[in-house]
């Protein structure tokens, strides 16, 4: 079994850490792997472990029509392929109707939102096997098809990597917000308000960010913070390589995600894995079949700033709770958010989709005539509805 992975940039966030466990998982259960590129911007170094193939030397995203036929043939020409697998990217979805007809092809399913979902299935007749990386994105997928061809593989990592934070009553109190800074999806603009309250009852802490800003969001990262008067608690501390991750968290005692909407967050996962306290939004069908609620770490309404606080105090001034909540915590990313387990289920996948035996037409590609098709752009509302507008709505739906 060899498996092409069509992917495009590799950052210091989530679906970097995706990419690199799933190529680590695979390749630890004897599976062939080969991602392939487009252009070459790679922000994390240890991804270049895996060999990938650029079509480009351009670290600048190319026009499609420009690559698609590379994109095609690199992974046609490889006799060894069996597998071409992708997360709903709309580049490399616009390949699969000019694959071989005995490649099968495999999407990861990684968001919920309407033009994630419309991507990822623009080829759905043309494609093996959807993976859903959550349970809601699962129930979304089963109304449009048979469960056969549906199969929920939660992200996870290698807890063997993770040290264990030690809680003391040191003080301040460490808390950290981990992820794409940006209010859209993460709910950052929540975070100076959390702050505010937390520093009227007197709690000294301090509370560090990472990762990279987003969508335009760092001036207003900065006057959020400066306009509650939290600017001398809130600090932003740059981006960390993905295997500077588990060292970083394990030295803070309180992680917060204030998301709207997330896949399977690692940032979540990873926490608990060093035994933080971690207190994040009630995503129904997402955190709340990761999270017990108050046993291994607290569920919060996204919109609910003063609970959020009233949690964090909670935990902050209460050492035993931390310490409770940490080994719980600690004990079921072991037992249910463990790499080696996701290797195996993934692998699985990958047999079933090679088992499948419908007889697939492949289209003859012309740079000519090819234009992206309307399957595969974002969802109309997503292009009409602007930005401000959208983001208010993440925040209620």
């Amino acid at each position: 079994m060899k498996v092409y992975f069509g992917f495009n940039d590799i950052r210091q966030d989530g679906m970097g850490s995706a990419a690199i466990n799933l190529l680590t998982a695979l390749t630890e259960q004897g599976i062939k792997v080969q991602p392939v590129h487009p252009w070459k911007k790679i922000l994390v170094e240890e991804y270049m472990k895996f060999n990938p193939i650029f079509l480009t030397d351009s670290e600048e995203e190319p026009e499609l029509k420009d690559v698609i036929q590379k994109m095609i043939d690199i992974v046609n020409d490889d006799p060894e392929c069996t597998i071409f697998s992708h997360f709903g990217s709309q580049n490399w979805g616009a390949i699969v109707p000019y694959l071989r007809p005995d490649i099968k092809v495999v999407v990861s399913v990684h968001s919920i939102t309407p033009s994630s979902l419309k991507i990822a299935l623009a080829n759905k007749n043309r494609t093996s096997l959807f993976i859903p990386v959550n349970w809601r994105i699962e129930k979304e997928l089963q109304k449009q098809f048979p469960k056969m061809k549906v199969f929920r593989i939660p992200n996870a990592i290698d807890t063997k990597q993770y040290p264990i934070h030690t809680h003391s009553d040191n003080k301040p109190i460490k808390i950290i917000f981990f992820g794409r800074i940006e209010n859209y999806t993460k709910g950052c603009d929540r975070i100076p308000k959390i702050a505010k309250i937390l520093k009227d009852k007197g709690l000294k802490f301090e509370w560090d960010f990472y990762g990279y800003f987003h969508w335009g969001y760092e001036n207003k990262y900065y006057e959020l913070n400066k306009a509650y008067g939290v600017d001398d608690v809130i600090t932003y501390k740059g981006c960390v390589q993905p295997n500077e991750i588990p060292s970083t968290i394990s030295k803070y005692d309180i992680m917060v995600m204030p998301s709207n909407h997330e896949g399977l967050p690692y940032v979540l996962i990873e926490s608990m894995a060093c035994g933080l306290v971690s207190v994040a939004s009630l995503l129904k069908d997402v955190t709340d079949k990761i999270v017990n609620d108050g046993v291994d770490a607290f569920l919060v309404n996204k919109n609910d700033i003063k609970n959020f606080a009233d949690i964090i105090y909670k935990a902050a001034t209460d050492i035993e709770l931390r310490k409770g909540i940490g080994a719980n915590a600690r004990k079921k990313i072991v037992d249910s958010f463990d790499i080696k387990e996701f290797g195996k289920r993934y692998k699985e996948a990958f047999v079933i989709a090679e088992s499948d035996d419908t007889i697939y037409q492949t289209k003859h590609f012309s740079s000519e005539t090819f234009k992206i098709p309307n399957n595969l752009k974002p969802h109309i509302l997503a292009r009409l509805i602007p930005t401000s507008i959208k983001t208010i709505l993440k925040k209620y739906i």
